[in-house]
């Protein structure tokens, strides 16, 4: 893939590697836990409620979850307060 067609690779949120269109950044639990203000188990309640994306086994100890996923999520709750204050 030359220069040109790297750079017409459109940016979409969790896609960090636009050199390999399709290929979805995957973040592990402790930096879901930076990136949102929630505990761990109150993140665990809510996937098993569905209400937040579930992650995925990369091994038998180590879970990821796709960032494009988280951002849908926090996307979707702005958006969900917003209809509520209208």
């Amino acid at each position: 893939m030359n220069e040109d067609e790297k750079t017409a690779v459109t940016k979409k949120p969790g896609y960090e590697h636009d050199f390999l269109p399709g290929l979805r950044k995957m973040i592990p639990w402790r930096q879901l836990l930076r990136m949102i203000p929630l505990s761990r188990t109150a993140i665990e309640i809510k996937i098993r409620e569905g209400s937040f994306p579930r992650p995925y086994p990369l091994t038998k100890l180590k879970l990821g979850f796709f960032l494009d996923e988280i951002v849908e999520w926090q996307r979707q709750l702005v958006e969900r307060e917003a209809n509520r204050r209208r």
